[in-house]
């Protein structure tokens, strides 16, 4: 599961995988972080672009991207950007914040974030 948030709408959605979210959220957005990422344990992916963006003249060639692991750097963990969160757009139970937290303190091991 993948979580992705929308920067500029404050909302959060979820996706049964990897490849759902590459295809949902635009490359060139992402590349502009328009869009943040997590995995099912609420913990950072950036995008690799396996394919660049192309700007040209008048138009723009959507690159490839997957989601890998952040080495380095400081990237919220999902349990601290949810503050952020309006709203959630998934199924169930993913329906509101407060079920992406219950899900991630099961996923932590009853913590209420990672450690």
């Amino acid at each position: 599961m993948i979580f992705a948030a929308d920067t500029e709408e404050c909302s959060l959605l979820v996706f049964p995988d990897a490849l759902t979210a590459s295809v949902y959220c635009d490359a060139v957005d992402v590349e502009a972080t328009l869009w943040r990422f997590w995995d099912d344990e609420g913990t950072p992916l950036m995008p690799a672009f396996l394919v660049p963006n192309e700007r040209h003249l008048f138009t723009t060639t959507t690159g490839v991207y997957s989601l890998v692991p952040v080495n380095e750097g400081h990237y919220e963990f999902l349990w601290d950007a949810l503050r952020h969160i309006r709203q959630v757009i998934g199924e169930m139970p993913f329906t509101d914040v407060r079920a992406v937290r219950d899900y991630l303190v099961m996923q932590c091991g009853g913590q209420a974030s990672p450690a």
